[in-house]
């Protein structure tokens, strides 16, 4: 948080307290999901489920990591923790970071 960086901007993400499981996969298994970033977003509150688009990055894989291309300036990664459904945990589930990209 509040670091300046060069991109591709490598973020590495995980959770506490729940299993990463792909998308569509024990979708009523309240326990497990899998993340998203959403760049210069907030987090999403219980049961919304999070758009695909340019500002939600989907990792639907169940991934743990990737290189996100960013404009210079400051941007906001909110990462956040959604069921295989792709509906949020809501707040309690995400974190947010500022960085600066050169």
């Amino acid at each position: 948080d509040g670091a300046t960086v060069k991109s591709p901007v490598k973020v590495q993400f995980g959770v506490a307290g729940m299993s990463i499981s792909p998308a569509g996969q024990n979708v009523l298994d309240k326990t497990k999901g899998h993340h998203h970033v959403i760049v210069d977003g907030k987090a999403l509150t219980a049961g919304q489920v999070v758009p695909a688009n340019n500002t939600h990055i989907h990792f639907g894989k169940g991934q743990t990591e990737t290189d996100l291309k960013l404009t210079p300036g400051k941007h906001t990664l909110t990462l956040q923790f959604a069921d295989g459904g792709h509906r949020s945990y809501g707040p309690a589930l995400s974190s947010t970071i500022t960085v600066t990209v050169e």
